[in-house]
């Protein structure tokens, strides 16, 4: 297990590195909290003991669990206060062995780890709150939005990321970016009585509304 402790942020300007773990921040020196340690270490070789039979592979077993227990972490917050909180920790390990195995299978070897798509969708879960709560019509209209088109509008329009940038975010095919984006403007139009979306951000990550 990893001593460095991950810090989340919110909001989608929070993330600018696609190789790094989405709206993370990395701070040593911090003490993990005590509840999560007699987790860890009440659960881990059990954790292990089951990707190893899954896998067959110590090594992919080991990095999996670290995902896993580092995904813990940085939502411990909110995975300690769930009423069922050791069988939904066993759905996330579950998630994770599942997650992998797709990768080996499919030979794609430069998708996100788990930690990396587990993080990134927690954090785009905590944009789409932030959105809702603005006073401006655009962004609660946005806020409305299904998880893919919303990901997408986010991604393109607020955090200037190229097309082919979220194909790799959201683990999906250039044409199916496009597919959610046309259908996304589609019911933005709908809800703003054709009120123009903002421009893709610029490399200064500024945005500028069109007209």
């Amino acid at each position: 297990m990893s001593g460095d402790l991950f810090s989340t942020g919110t909001g989608p300007g929070a993330w600018s590195d696609r190789d790094a773990p989405p709206w993370q921040a990395v701070c040593h020196g911090m003490a993990m909290p005590l509840e999560f340690e007699v987790f860890y270490l009440t659960h881990s070789n059990g954790y292990l003991h089951f990707a190893d039979t899954e896998f067959g592979d110590t090594g992919t077993a080991l990095q999996v669990v670290d995902d896993v227990f580092l995904y813990f972490l940085v939502t411990w917050s909110e995975m300690s206060a769930e009423v069922n909180f050791a069988e939904a920790a066993w759905e996330v390990l579950r998630a994770a062995v599942v997650y992998e195995k797709r990768r080996r299978d499919r030979g794609i070897h430069d998708a996100p780890s788990f930690f990396w798509k587990m993080t990134f969708g927690h954090a785009m879960v905590s944009s789409r709150e932030d959105f809702s709560r603005e006073p401006d019509e655009l962004r609660q209209a946005i806020a409305q939005l299904p998880p893919r088109q919303f990901d997408v509008i986010v991604l393109k329009h607020f955090m200037g990321r190229s097309r082919g940038d979220i194909a790799y975010l959201l683990g999906i095919k250039p044409v199916t970016v496009d597919h959610h984006h046309r259908r996304a403007q589609a019911q933005l139009r709908v809800l703003l009585g054709k009120q123009p979306l903002p421009a893709p951000a610029g490399p200064t990550g500024e945005i500028e509304e069109t007209v």
